[in-house]
């Protein structure tokens, strides 16, 4: 067995306990930060949905007075009718 000859001091008790106190806490503060983590995720609003507009039908156009055009519920698209 090699020695140190006493050059080399281990950990003093103290040492032991304070290092096993800090490394307590810091999973403690772990299990805390993913706790806290997890509880907003689950109380976070839904996010928004689209928004929703006027069925799908023909309209008064917007673009050639007197017709009309067929919205299909999210746009204006190029089919044309005459009104009436």
């Amino acid at each position: 067995m090699i020695g140190t000859a006493g050059l080399v001091r281990g950990s003093s008790k103290k040492q032991r306990v304070a290092k096993k106190s800090l490394r307590e806490l810091q999973a403690q503060t772990r299990l805390q930060r993913e706790a806290l983590k997890q509880q907003a995720e689950a109380s976070a609003p839904p996010p928004p949905s689209a928004p929703t507009g006027p069925p799908a039908g023909w309209y008064p156009s917007p673009q050639q007075q007197g017709a009309t055009q067929w919205w299909d519920g999210v746009r204006w698209t190029e089919h044309f009718k005459p009104a009436g």
